[in-house]
């Protein structure tokens, strides 16, 4: 909200013309402003479309192994790294435990990760949630949130 107030407000700086000793609107320039600020507050205010892609890239959270750590870094082609750590249930406070390294793919809103080095499945899928806490769901309910 402040920035199309600002932007409002640069516009109609933009529209002032300095005659007779007094600040007046041009009203040509007055009338292109309030075509581009319709148009910008359109693309400001709408929504993330449905189909974007989320960058899923970062550190989790995982409510079924707290404190432990989980990664996921994005390599070249779709590629995911990820990586964390496991304790019984959980980790100490600093997040460390016995480490682990799996490789994934991303496709759009989704990985797919080979936990089989864990004794998990080979092609586990994960979908990103965008509802508050988001993060990515696994099909065991299990839902690893994006930290901070």
């Amino acid at each position: 909200m402040a920035i199309q107030t600002l932007s409002l407000g640069v516009l109609l700086l933009l529209c002032l013309q300095y005659h007779a000793n007094a600040w007046v609107l041009n009203k040509e320039a007055l009338q292109r402003a309030a075509s581009v600020a319709s148009i910008s507050a359109v693309i400001v205010a709408a929504p993330m479309g449905a189909d974007a892609v989320v960058d899923l890239a970062g550190s989790y959270s995982d409510p079924k192994h707290p404190n432990c750590l989980r990664v996921i870094e994005i390599k070249d082609k779709g590629r995911a790294a990820v990586s964390g750590t496991d304790g019984t249930p959980g980790c100490p406070p600093d997040g460390s435990g016995r480490v682990w390294n799996l490789e994934g793919k991303v496709n759009g809103n989704d990985i797919l990760v080979d936990f089989t080095p864990k004794g998990g499945p080979k092609d586990l899928l994960g979908k990103w949630e965008e509802e508050a806490p988001a993060g990515i769901r696994w099909p065991d309910g299990n839902k690893w949130t994006v930290n901070k």
